[in-house]
C-alpha cells in the first residue's frame, strides 16, 4: 500500500489586506487578505520550511527522493530540489527532480512520487510545492494571489491516505501563462478560461479518476481542488457530479490568497485534519489539462493527523510600498560579500546543512566548524555534529544600521536544543517580540544577491 505518510503546509507570516491594494488604485477588491513572502523569502526558502515541518523529527536519511514543484522557482538554470534536499539534510544519494510549467505541477509531482514508490525505485519520497507568483501592479490578479508551500511524505509504512486511482487530462488551452521574458503572470479572458478551461478539464479528470476507482461522486468525503477562484472550484465540483457545499474543501482564498502549485496539496492537508478512516478524498490540480488523484484515509490517520494550519499569527504588511518592495518591483538590494563557488562548496555542511562540531574530549557542541575546541582547546578531536532547529534567545540587540532592506533588525545569540550557540538575524518578529528566553526556530532564508547569485543562510524566528 503506497500513499501519504505525512503532510504539512507553510504560509508566510506577513499579510496584506486587500483593501490596501484597492485604496491604492481606487478599485473594488474582494474582501480578505493575501499572504506575502518576506524580502528574504522565495519559493526555495518556503519549500525548505514546508519540508522541515513535514519531517517534524523524522530521520531525513529515510527518504531517498525529493520532488520540487513550482512556477516561480528562483532559478531558471539550477536545480532547486538539490538545494532543498541539502538544506533539509537528505542524503547525497537522494534522487531529485524539479517540476514546473503550470500550477498543477504539485499534484503531478505527487503522482510521480507515489508511482516511484509503487514501482519500488524509491522507498519513500518527499514532494514539496511552493510558489510566490508575481502579478502586475493594478491588475485583477494582484490582490488574489498568495504565497506559500506544502510538503507531503510518500511511502508504504505508516500510510494515512492510500492512493486508490489517478487520471489525467492534457489539453492546449491558454488561460494563465508567463513567457521567459515576463516577470508577472498573464491571464486570458477570465470567465472563458474558468468555464471552458479550468472547470471542464478538472471535472473530466475527477470523473475519470472516480470511474477508475468505481466510486460514485456521492461517496467522496472531500474535494481538494486548486482553483483560480472559489466560483470556478464550485463549478468544477458540480460538473463532476459532486455537491460543492458538502464536499468541497473550504478555500484558503480569503485568508491567504490563491497559492498556485501548493494549493491543492494544502487543501488536501486541510481535508485530512478532519477526515475519518475510510473517507475518500480527491485532489486535483489544473494547468493545460488536469491531474486528479483519489485517496482513501486509513486507520493510521487519527494517530498521525496533520496539524491544523495556524493562520492567526499574522504580521500586517505596513504599506503598499512595502508590498511592492517584497515583490521585487521596488529595488531592495542589500550589501553583501560575494560568495564564490569554492567557499560555498567548502562550507556546504555548516552553512546549508547546518552541521557544527562536537568535541570528543569534552563533549562541547560548537559552531562554526573548526579544528580546535573552544572549550578545552583540544586539537583535531572535533567530529561532525548535526545541529537542532529549535532553541531560545540567550541575548539580543536591535540593529538600525545594518545594511539590510528592512529595519529595525533583531540580532540574537541562540542556544540550540541539543547544544550549540549561533549568532543570527531574527526574521518575522513583531516589535518587542524578541526577548531573552524567547523560543525560536531556525528558518532558511535569502541573505543577499551579491555577485548576481542568491546567497542563502539560516535565520531565527519566533516559534
Amino acid at each position: 500500500m503506497a500513499g501519504i505518510t505525512r503532510i504539512a503546509t507553510y504560509v508566510p507570516r506577513r499579510r496584506l489586506d486587500r483593501t490596501v491594494i484597492g485604496q491604492t488604485w481606487g478599485t473594488r477588491v474582494a474582501p480578505g487578505r493575501r499572504a506575502v513572502a518576506g524580502l528574504d523569502e522565495d519559493a526555495l526558502t518556503m519549500a525548505v520550511d514546508a519540508t522541515l515541518a513535514c519531517l517534524d523529527g523524522a530521520d531525513p536519511a529515510h527518504f531517498d527522493a525529493l520532488y520540487f514543484a513550482s512556477t516561480s522557482a528562483p532559478y531558471l538554470e539550477k536545480q532547486v530540489a538539490s538545494v532543498v534536499a541539502t538544506a533539509t539534510d537528505l542524503p547525497r544519494a537522494t534522487a531529485v527532480a524539479d517540476f514546473g510549467g503550470s500550477v498543477r505541477a504539485g499534484v503531478t509531482a505527487l503522482r510521480a512520487a507515489i508511482d516511484a514508490v509503487r514501482a519500488g525505485s524509491v522507498r519513500s519520497a518527499l514532494v514539496v510545492a511552493a510558489d510566490a507568483r508575481l502579478a502586475e501592479p493594478e491588475s485583477e490578479l494582484e490582490p488574489l494571489l498568495g504565497d506559500g508551500a506544502a510538503a507531503i511524505a510518500v511511502g508504504t509504512d505508516g500510510v494515512i491516505a492510500e492512493l486508490v486511482s489517478a487520471a489525467s487530462v492534457a489539453e492546449e488551452f491558454t488561460y494563465f501563462w508567463r513567457t521567459d521574458t515576463q516577470r508577472a503572470v498573464q491571464v486570458a479572458e477570465p470567465r472563458f478560461g474558468a468555464s471552458y478551461g479550468y472547470a471542464r478539464d478538472v471535472a473530466e479528470a475527477v470523473g475519470a479518476a472516480l470511474r477508475k476507482a468505481e466510486l460514485p461522486p456521492a461517496r467522496v468525503a472531500r474535494l481538494a481542488l486548486g482553483a483560480p477562484d472559489e466560483r470556478s472550484a464550485a463549478d468544477a465540483a458540480k460538473r463532476a457530479g459532486c455537491d460543492p457545499g458538502r464536499q468541497l474543501v473550504p478555500s484558503l482564498a480569503a485568508e491567504v490568497g490563491m497559492l498556485g502549485s501548493p494549493e491543492p496539496l494544502a487543501l488536501l492537508g486541510r481535508a485530512l485534519e478532519t477526515a475519518a478512516p475510510g473517507d475518500f478524498l480527491v485532489v486535483a490540480g489544473y494547468g493545460e489539462g488536469a491531474d486528479a488523484l483519489v485517496f482513501r484515509a486509513t486507520d493510521a490517520l487519527p494517530a498521525a493527523r496533520p496539524r491544523a494550519l495556524d493562520l492567526a499569527r499574522a504580521l500586517p504588511v505596513a504599506s503598499y510600498g512595502r508590498f511592492l518592495k517584497a515583490r521585487g518591483f521596488v529595488p531592495a538590494e542589500t550589501a553583501g560579500e560575494v560568495v564564490t563557488s569554492v567557499v560555498e562548496w567548502k562550507e556546504l555542511a555548516q552553512d546549508v546543512r547546518l552541521h557544527g562540531s562536537r568535541c570528543e574530549a569534552c563533549g562541547l557542541v560548537q559552531y562554526p566548524q573548526t579544528r580546535i575546541c573552544i572549550g578545552c582547546r583540544a586539537r583535531d578531536r572535533l567530529v561532525d555534529h548535526k545541529l537542532g532547529k529549535r532553541g531560545t534567545v540567550f541575548t539580543f540587540t536591535i540593529d538600525n544600521l545594518a545594511p539590510v532592506a528592512e529595519h529595525p533588525l533583531p540580532m540574537a545569540v541562540i542556544d540550540l536544543e541539543g547544544g550549540g550557540r549561533l549568532y543570527l538575524q531574527v526574521a518575522d518578529a513583531a516589535d518587542g517580540e524578541v526577548k531573552i528566553g524567547t523560543a525560536v526556530e531556525l528558518t532558511f532564508r535569502r541573505l543577499h544577491e551579491a555577485g548576481g547569485n542568491r546567497n542563502y543562510f539560516w535565520k531565527a524566528r519566533p516559534a
